[in-house]
């Protein structure tokens, strides 16, 4: 997106968002709404918890929202797959709030480091940079129509706009140093490859159905001007390299395009680049020494009901690079070169006060595992007051929800109440479930939604999220039977255990973290049936 040009250049990326002229009212992440003070990068804390505030009018006049509309959202980075790095200001190939360093000083050439840059952001503070998106490549109510680019609007005014009325937006940075100076030489540099870098989690305070994520810049290039060049205003003379970041969306729901720009791909569940050369303009930057058009922005929407979203990171190339992702420092001149690459992109989120599934005072709560071909539902409540019936719903999308089954309420209870059923014959790869409570005036809410997946053929534990903040999840498949879960620590002590009795098919076991101070452990599942250790995996508490 907006485009750095001194005698090098490094595309970055920018993100404007605001909100839709359609007189419907939308909750977006605004410019005033970061809980505490945001940090500057490159960090790899999470970020938040960011409030959304309301837009009553979607005029960008914004208010505090409250009561059934109040709910923010946090971002963390997961999965990390480049860590331990040794550059002066970061470590890892994901980082929130990072940017590519200025020409280092021509006496220290091989100086490797990055510059911070704010992890959350007045979208307008990007004013000087040439090249950034524009308002119609956003769309931030989920009910508005899809376009091929011109969408509703997303940020009153430009990039000026005062920080009462405009949005702002996480920023991200994708390492591409990393896949140049990694062991064994450059990683392949071509526009067929995507190399996985991590995971952006997205985490929403309340559950959302189909909420709008948006994002800005996915796309940078890198420039020098070669030892033995005669002309540096000449740009056939300057070596060029390209490359974008993309991802992948989970879970799985069906997403829809609402609006962006012409490099802005959406196809399944994955978001692209089709910028023949990818680079940090979303829009034409005639004028200046280089032609940099050609970063991919836009919004879309997850079709379904979430709490928690997450973005697979993926960097990948361009056939038009004239050298892979970076390049050695003895071929160019130290003061002409920016000695740390990679892509800077924005994302936000936006929804509609309709589209919040409330989650009821009487702490509703839905379970499902599959036993068998039959998926076995259990649900409490804490209290009720006036309750009337549970209905039972399924969906096959998360999205589109039929009622199945109805079970009567306890109508007024100050204690634990457990209710269950089952649901025969799973024929499907999926179900999602939730239960809706009516009372006795017609009044209803919402449980949260569970989903269920039939098993494979093999034993199968997998753990989630990692790192982790307050409890890890283990999911049990194909896998019957009585089990101890052991955590150690790094010097191979025992810290942690618990049994594990999985009488279903698809079973999840939650394990607390207590008093477990932050840092890296060993997770180890074995059975007490037959001693067998089934599953161990390295977990990371933050």
């Amino acid at each position: 997106m907006s485009t750095k040009i001194k005698l090098y250049t490094s595309s970055l990326c920018l993100l404007l968002l605001g909100s839709v002229a359609m007189g419907q009212t939308t909750l977006e992440m605004t410019t005033r709404n970061f809980v505490g003070n945001p940090a500057v990068g490159p960090i790899t804390n999470p970020i938040g918890p960011i409030s959304f505030e309301r837009d009553a009018n979607n005029n960008n006049q914004f208010s505090t929202a409250t009561g059934n509309n109040a709910i923010n959202v946090t971002m963390s980075l997961n999965n990390q797959q480049f860590t331990g790095l040794t550059y002066s200001n970061i470590s890892t190939g994901l980082a929130f709030g990072g940017a590519p360093t200025t020409a280092v000083d021509v006496n220290f050439p091989a100086v490797q480091k990055v510059d911070p840059n704010d992890t959350y952001n007045l979208l307008g503070s990007f004013s000087a940079a040439v090249g950034g998106p524009t308002n119609d490549m956003f769309t931030s109510n989920p009910s508005s129509p899809a376009t091929v680019q011109g969408g509703t609007g997303i940020i009153a005014g430009n990039f000026a706009s005062p920080a009462n009325g405009s949005n702002g937006a996480v920023g991200m940075f994708t390492a591409a140093q990393v896949l140049f100076d990694r062991p064994g030489g450059p990683a392949v540099h071509n526009s067929a490859t995507r190399y996985y870098y991590g995971d952006l989690v997205i985490t929403f305070s309340r559950f959302v159905a189909n909420p709008v994520i948006h994002v800005a810049g996915l796309g940078g290039s890198y420039r020098y001007f070669p030892v033995g060049g005669t002309n540096i205003n000449d740009p056939a003379q300057w070596q060029s390299t390209f490359f974008s970041t993309e991802f992948d969306v989970t879970p799985a729901f069906p997403i829809t395009r609402m609006s962006g720009n012409q490099f802005f791909n959406v196809s399944g569940n994955s978001i692209t680049n089709s910028a023949t050369t990818p680079n940090g303009a979303s829009v034409s930057t005639v004028g200046g020494l280089f032609q940099d058009l050609g970063a991919a922005s836009g919004s879309f929407r997850i079709n379904g009901t979430v709490k928690v979203v997450t973005l697979r990171i993926f960097l990948r190339g361009s056939n038009a690079s004239q050298f892979p992702w970076s390049t050695v420092q003895a071929n160019v001149n130290g003061g002409n070169r920016n000695p740390f690459t990679g892509d800077i992109w924005w994302v936000s989120a936006s929804t509609e006060p309709a589209q919040l599934i409330t989650l009821p005072s009487t702490g509703l709560n839905l379970n499902a595992a599959l036993n068998g071909n039959d998926v076995v539902l259990n649900w409490k409540t804490l209290t009720e007051i006036n309750s009337n019936h549970f209905e039972i719903e399924r969906s096959t999308d998360g999205r589109n929800f039929t009622s199945i089954s109805s079970r009567n309420a306890a109508g007024n209870s100050v204690s634990e109440i457990t209710y269950n059923m089952i649901d025969p014959g799973m024929n499907v790869p999926a179900y999602y479930y939730r239960v809706k409570l009516v009372d006795n005036d017609n009044r209803y809410s919402y449980s949260n939604v569970a989903m269920v997946r039939k098993a494979g053929s093999i034993k199968d534990v997998r753990v989630f999220p990692n790192p982790a903040a307050s409890q890890l999840n283990l999911e049990f498949s194909n896998a019957k039977g009585n089990y101890m879960v052991t955590l150690y620590n790094q010097a191979g002590q025992e810290v942690l255990s618990q049994r594990a009795n999985i009488t279903f098919g698809v079973q999840y076991v939650t394990v607390n973290r207590n008093a477990l101070s932050k840092g890296s452990y060993l997770v180890r599942v074995r059975s007490t049936d037959n001693g067998e250790v089934l599953f161990t995996e390295k977990v990371m508490f933050q």
